[in-house]
């Protein structure tokens, strides 16, 4: 600190250059006398009696602990180059370590990979900081004034989006969205909301979120006077060692302990996630963000979260249908059976769609191109009315009825209650306030959702280990969450020597100070506030519920997908930490820079390996291959053969997920043993399965004849393969009798199939 001093009297001269004698004349005026020195071209100063002159001092500070990066951490041992190091506030640095080991646990050692995947555009950035590079603002406002030597572009390295940035310069290079919340303490968990929103908005498929902050004395002070941290003299005084320091929900708690450091985490759709075989830690089930109320002062507690809990009782005697899980995958089905219909009557038209619209375009008019193009605008269109039918019976059901609070309708979506969170891992802080207000919070929520007496809630208080880091404090929650669904221990608060007896009017939480091994956690809810009215909660749910959606050869593909991938960051994880590259900077975008624009202008542009680096070529940016997909190819080729001669045509579309594969009454009921044998043979026994029946439905759709009931069994339709692995129908039984009797002489096959869906067309000759 510096104080300002009046001089007394006059001060004995000393020398400096002309520039400077003349800023001192400027500053002080008539209280400084300069005159220049002839031999040497110097300048002699004399500071006046009356002038001004600031003296600094230093303060006995009581603040002595926090949670600090260990001494000895250095940026180079990950690989961080020396100019970037220099260049860069030291809490970028932390960043960029943490975003490469977010990257490394998703099983991702080359961020390029992303591009195979998605496109540049569908990458994004949304974590955010509260103060953002305070060793910068330190050199712009103490270290300037005191005319220390300070870099000249001091002033970027201090914006909270600046972190954000060098993460994209050295190791992404994308060009998608990038937000950067500032919510104080709440900031990670407000960045996983705002990236959530973006991935379900459309506008990325792949965001970096989490949270940073740095560690030092002006912040320290300015929280010291505020009264809200821990005073370190004082605990000292009571005989308590650093590590005791932090003690939430005890009765002596009295102020937060200051930590520093970044969190990062990678989030995806769990589409994207399957495809690539990236490990999944956790689902996000739920994000929120809440305000508080009227109120005067800005680091005061609030319930506003409490809404998360919103819904509405009355005199209802009886819960909406819709969080039935049963009855929600019922109007599902519905759904999924009138788009199967749509998308069969819209393929069976398209040759004569063909035909009317081929005066239109003249002799330029290709019948081939045609069908292609419009056969691939029906699978898509075909797989959006899917997916919304999916949001609007499995994710989105609850949104906006307010007999359905979003915490209950959230957990829902998995077939889980309110009985099933677990565990609720608290701010907890160590304030008097927040560890009070929060308890409050989190124990009406559980009540007014009805969740079961004797079933409280594991508080789980972390930061009584890792002090509060800010911004990055609902990121390291986050990743304590995920430990707890993996592990299945409930870390206990080491420091709880003596829960506040206040806290036990809350008899829906529990405040255990050992930790404790269940059988399993399914779910756990995640609470951040801030200063500045900020609350936020995120609720995770172990990934096992979303493995149990998957089909057997999905998720067996997957798993090796995983294991592969494990094998190869294991190898990675070796070599850099023996060699000090965990870090590796991009020296260049992953496209030359005449393709640049090119890249930017066709979503479908995706990287392929070359020579060991995944780069963008120009063969593969609007490529006539990249909008068709193979199996809409090859079903325009079949629907190309039909002509006006008597054919009876039958075209059925299956989604792969529609066919459990499992069930072997159904099996054996419709798939003869050589169909089954072929299907279980193939790559994908889920597709070969799917595409045998959607052959079998299209055969009989051709055939002409009257249905016997959607139950009756297609063991008389068979489709059996050539030595050329080419598919036929061969009809017995009571299809072949239907068939003579129609008078249909051959029934030809074509079967195509995606991740997504079969479409098989059968042409039937009489």
């Amino acid at each position: 600190m510096i104080q300002e001093v009046v001089i007394q009297h006059d001060l004995e001269p000393f020398e400096a250059s002309k520039e400077t004698a003349e800023q001192y004349k400027h500053e002080h005026g008539d209280k400084c006398e300069i005159f220049e020195i002839e031999d040497s071209g110097e300048y002699t100063v004399r500071i006046l009696k009356g002038a001004t002159l600031f003296v600094p001092k230093a303060l006995r500070f009581d603040r002595l602990v926090a949670g600090q990066i260990p001494t000895g951490w250095d940026a180079r041992t990950y690989g961080i180059p020396e100019d970037t190091i220099n260049q860069v506030d030291p809490i970028t640095l932390y960043v960029l370590v943490a975003t490469v080991e977010a990257l490394l646990s998703a099983g991702i050692t080359d961020p390029y990979e992303f591009y195979k995947y998605v496109h540049v555009s569908e990458v994004g950035n949304c974590s955010g900081s509260g103060m953002g590079g305070v060793s910068a603002l330190r050199g712009m406002f103490k270290d300037r004034y005191a005319d220390k030597p300070v870099q000249n572009d001091i002033l970027q390295e201090s914006f909270i989006n600046t972190m954000a940035a060098w993460v994209n310069m050295l190791l992404l290079s994308s060009s998608g969205p990038i937000k950067t919340p500032v919510g104080a303490c709440a900031t990670a968990v407000e960045s996983v909301d705002i990236g959530i929103e973006t991935i379900l908005s459309g506008k990325a498929k792949v965001v970096m979120v989490g949270g940073y902050d740095d560690f030092q004395e002006e912040g320290s002070y300015e929280f010291a006077n505020m009264n809200a941290t821990s005073n370190s003299i004082e605990e000292f005084k009571h005989g308590r060692t650093p590590k005791e320091m932090s003690r939430p929900t005890t009765t002596t708690r009295n102020g937060f302990m200051e930590a520093q450091g970044s969190g990062i985490q990678v989030i995806m759709t769990a589409d994207l996630a399957i495809k690539m075989g990236v490990p999944i830690h956790a689902v996000l089930a739920m994000t929120a963000t809440a305000t508080d109320k009227i109120g005067r002062s800005v680091p005061a507690p609030g319930k506003g979260i409490l809404t998360t809990a919103r819904e509405h009782h009355g005199n209802l005697k009886y819960p909406s249908p819709s969080l039935n899980i049963k009855y929600r995958k019922r109007q599902l089905q519905k759904r999924l059976e009138q788009i199967q219909s749509w998308e069969e009557s819209e393929l069976g038209y398209l040759q004569e769609e063909c035909e009317l619209v081929k005066d239109q375009y003249g002799e330029e008019f290709s019948e081939s191109d045609f069908l292609r193009e419009r056969t691939e605008e029906i699978y898509r269109e075909s797989k959006r009315q899917v997916s919304d039918a999916k949001k609007q019976w499995g994710n989105s059901f609850y949104k906006s009825d307010p007999r359905i609070a979003p915490l209950r309708g959230a957990l829902a979506v998995f077939d889980l209650t309110i009985d099933d969170i677990g565990v609720a891992s608290f701010h907890g802080t160590s304030t008097v306030a927040n560890d009070k207000n929060e308890s409050a919070t989190i124990n009406s929520m559980m009540k007014h959702l009805g969740r079961s007496e004797g079933n409280p809630v594991f508080g789980v208080f972390q930061k009584y280990l890792t002090g509060h880091p800010k911004g990055a404090a609902g990121a390291w929650m986050l990743n304590g969450a995920i430990q707890i669904l993996e592990s299945g221990i409930i870390p206990g608060n080491r420091n709880a020597d003596n829960v506040d007896k206040l806290l036990e009017q809350y008899e829906y939480v529990l405040y255990p100070s050992r930790s404790i091994q269940t059988d399993g956690i399914k779910a756990v809810s995640v609470t951040s506030f801030g200063f500045g009215q900020k609350g936020a909660q995120a609720i995770v749910v172990h990934p096992d519920y979303l493995y149990a959606v998957l089909d057997r050869s999905t998720y067996e593909g997957y798993a090796a997908k995983v294991n592969a991938r494990n094998k190869k960051t294991y190898r990675y994880m070796h070599n850099a930490i023996t060699r000090n590259t965990m870090f590796v900077a991009k020296d260049k975008a992953p496209y030359s820079d005449d393709l640049e624009q090119p890249v930017y202008l066709d979503p479908l542009a995706r990287v392929e390996d070359k020579k060991n680096q995944l780069v963008f070529s120009n063969k593969n940016i609007q490529s006539k291959s990249s909008y068709v997909t193979e199996v809409a190819d090859k079903t325009a080729k079949a629907l190309s053969s039909l002509n006006k001669s008597s054919k009876g045509v039958g075209v059925d579309v299956e989604l792969l997920s529609s066919i459990n594969i499992e069930n072997e009454t159904f099996l054996e009921r419709n798939y003869s043993p050589e169909e089954i044998a072929y299907c279980q043979k193939s790559s994908n026994p889920q597709a070969s399965f799917t595409g045998t029946w959607s052959a079998k439905e299209a055969a009989f759709k051709a055939l002409g004849v009257k249905s016997q009931g959607g139950g009756a069994s297609l063991i008389d339709i068979q489709i059996l393969r050539d030595a050329n692995g080419v598919p036929k129908v061969v009809l017995e039984g009571a299809a072949k009798e239907a068939a003579t009797k129609a008078g249909v002489k051959n029934i030809s096959i074509s079967i195509s199939h995606d991740d997504f869906q079969a479409t098989a067309i059968a042409l039937s000759e009489f």
